[in-house]
């Protein structure tokens, strides 16, 4: 069985690659088009399959009866993912995903959730689903609708296994339904704007008084892009940041920054599974990313025998960790 498990969105990503990002009511020339297989979800999953090896790594989504679905499929499973999981919902088209993005690699994105919004509680009661879910070292949350997201931390609580959460598009709607479930998350996956959502500033210092405040003894992963990531240790005041990879060292341009967010989840939780320190599963998930980022494709990753080869050498470029403790707040 796997061992590991994501939850999380399967998209068909058609991808729009334009000069720049058009203003409101703009119109701007896409100069050519991608449709490659994405979501959160699928994205994780793969990224974590590339690391952890085929059959290692299962998946629990929602597609429809179309030919995205079976194409969707075929992309998973070649990637060695077991889609055993994955439910196919009568009447409602697979997840689709149009984004745009810009010659320095930033997007946007409009989701058509479709089939994942369809996913149920009643879904993870199935035989298979369960035996998974009983079976794996680590489950990975992404953005799948709020009571399976509940219904998953309460499981992997009563299992005492580590769960890993990236909650993306559920912030907006559901702020404190999800501060409230974040407290049992091993780790918490934020982008800048997450962050600043869900803990009301981007600034290191002030996100660790919140956290406090907010009682979440876990740890949060701020995934910078450009600037690299940080996790945030709120029980310790622990900082333990990681720089962006030497791109320009290593002459290598940012081309899609589209899956670079799924691709650090899914390299992190990889190797959680396999036993790596925090630190360890920061540098390897920020490395992965970088190189996700030179490529076109949302599923650029490499495996884990070119990762932890090319992460020596930008060990030498001076890619590497850095801790320190944050200053007390000021009563």
């Amino acid at each position: 069985m796997a061992s590991l498990v994501v939850c999380g969105a399967i998209n068909w990503d058609i991808s729009c690659f334009v000069e720049r990002l058009p203003v409101a009511g703009e119109e701007v020339i896409v100069k050519h088009i991608t449709r490659v297989s994405g979501g959160t979800g699928g994205n994780i999953a793969v990224a974590a399959a590339r690391i952890l090896g085929a059959k290692e790594v299962a998946l629990i989504g929602a597609l429809g009866r179309d030919d995205i679905a079976r194409q969707q499929i075929t992309a998973l499973e070649d990637e060695g993912v077991i889609t055993e999981s994955i439910a196919h919902i009568e009447g409602e088209e697979s997840g689709q995903a149009y984004i745009l993005v810009d010659q320095m690699g930033q997007n946007i994105i409009a989701s058509y959730l479709g089939a994942n919004a369809r996913l149920d509680r009643e879904y993870l009661n199935k035989e298979q689903v369960q035996q998974q879910l009983w079976e794996c070292q680590g489950i990975v949350l992404t953005d799948p609708p709020l009571e399976i997201a509940e219904e998953l931390i309460n499981l992997a609580k009563r299992r005492a296994v580590p769960l890993l959460w990236d909650p993306g598009i559920l912030i907006g709607p559901n702020l404190e339904a999800l501060q409230s479930l974040a407290k049992e998350a091993s780790v918490l996956f934020l982008n800048e704007t997450e962050a600043s959502a869900l803990l009301g500033t981007g600034e290191l210092n002030a996100s660790l008084q919140k956290l406090k405040k907010l009682e979440l003894g876990n740890h949060a992963v701020l995934k910078l892009g450009a600037q690299g990531a940080v996790m945030l240790d709120s029980a310790s005041g622990k900082v333990t940041e990681v720089p962006a990879l030497p791109l320009k060292k290593l002459e290598l341009n940012v081309i899609s920054t589209v899956g670079c967010g799924d691709v650090f989840a899914g390299v992190f939780a990889a190797y959680q599974v396999m036993g790596s320190s925090l630190e360890r599963s920061l540098i390897m998930a920020n490395a992965a990313a970088g190189l996700n980022a030179t490529r076109p494709e949302t599923r650029g990753s490499p495996d884990r025998a070119d990762l932890e080869v090319l992460e020596q050498q930008f060990r030498n470029l001076g890619f590497t960790a850095h801790q320190y403790g944050a200053p007390k707040a000021v009563e």
